[in-house]
């Protein structure tokens, strides 16, 4: 956990297939498992695809900064590996900031 973040990977995967995954690519975090896709469907993850009579859903490459109540500070929809680890960092230091800044004015004594 770095600069307060917790990061972690969803999917509709198995919990098993999940596991294998994460052991074989190394992977630093924990990947979740949604099968029934409700994690993604509230986060607006998921992408339909009409095809005539058939609709494909996939999960949408997006990262979600929510604050340590569950609030959700940002949103990238467009997901690009380079410089994209910084920027989340950086917007991730500055709620840490403005949420540290608050708990400070929260704590003061009100004349």
């Amino acid at each position: 956990m770095a600069a307060g973040i917790e990061v972690a990977g969803i999917n509709a995967d198995t919990v098993e297939s999940n596991r294998r995954w994460s052991e074989r690519l190394k992977i630093p975090f924990p990947l979740l498992s949604d099968p029934e896709r409700t994690a993604a469907a509230a986060f607006g993850g998921l992408r339909r695809i009409a095809l005539g009579d058939w609709s494909v859903e996939f999960f949408r490459r997006r990262t979600v900064l929510a604050d340590r109540l569950g609030v959700v500070a940002a949103v990238w929809d467009k997901v690009h590996i380079r410089g994209h680890a910084a920027e989340v960092l950086m917007a991730a230091r500055a709620l840490a900031r403005i949420t540290a800044a608050g708990q400070g004015e929260a704590t003061k004594p009100r004349p």
